[in-house]
């Protein structure tokens, strides 16, 4: 072997075999299919929550949060509402959040009982004429997910099933940077 196809071959091992987790760019993981254009930057948020507190754009500082957009007529949704709340469970002693935006016309009313029966522990908010979809970027389809780091900024959008299998080791990663003060 010549010493230039030597070294073509080491920078191709660099480049390929030697790239850590860490390396990967965030949600390379996730298809591409459903990822949306969206805005740098959550909007201004001062919604009433289900349980009668304000939630605000301070709610998201320090934190993960998963910002998903449902309906308790949107048969996607109810398929991965129960993910969600496991996960929600799960890293309930972490610096993750998620945060459901219900787009029910009937508002509180109708997701109660639906977010009781779905043991949905995590900020549920109302949005019935699709105001805050549309200012993350668009909410025109059921479900539709967006990813936010810790000083607000959006960094996936997602429309359909929200691809958490796909996703976690990131959103692990983001948390744990967090968590370590990174």
């Amino acid at each position: 072997m010549t010493l230039s196809r030597l070294l073509l071959f080491v920078l191709f091992l660099t480049l390929t075999g030697c790239a850590t987790e860490e390396d990967k760019p965030l949600f390379a993981d996730v298809p591409m299919m459903g990822r949306m254009e969206h805005p740098e930057m959550i909007p201004v948020i001062d919604q009433e929550r289900l349980d009668g507190t304000r939630l605000t754009n301070a709610d998201f500082e320090g934190k993960i949060s998963l910002v998903n957009f449902w309906a308790t007529w949107c048969g996607p949704c109810v398929v991965e509402i129960p993910e969600f709340v496991a996960l929600q469970e799960e890293w309930k002693d972490r610096p993750f959040q998620i945060v459901g935006v219900s787009l029910d016309e009937e508002g509180f009313d109708i997701i109660r009982p639906f977010v009781e029966d779905f043991h949905m522990q995590y900020p549920q908010i109302v949005d019935p004429r699709g105001e805050l979809g549309e200012a993350f970027g668009g909410a025109y389809a059921l479900p539709v997910t967006f990813v936010v780091d810790g000083e607000g900024r959006i960094l996936l959008g997602f429309a359909g099933l929200y691809p958490l299998k796909e996703s976690r080791a990131d959103l692990d990663r983001l948390v744990t940077q967090l968590e370590e003060g990174a």
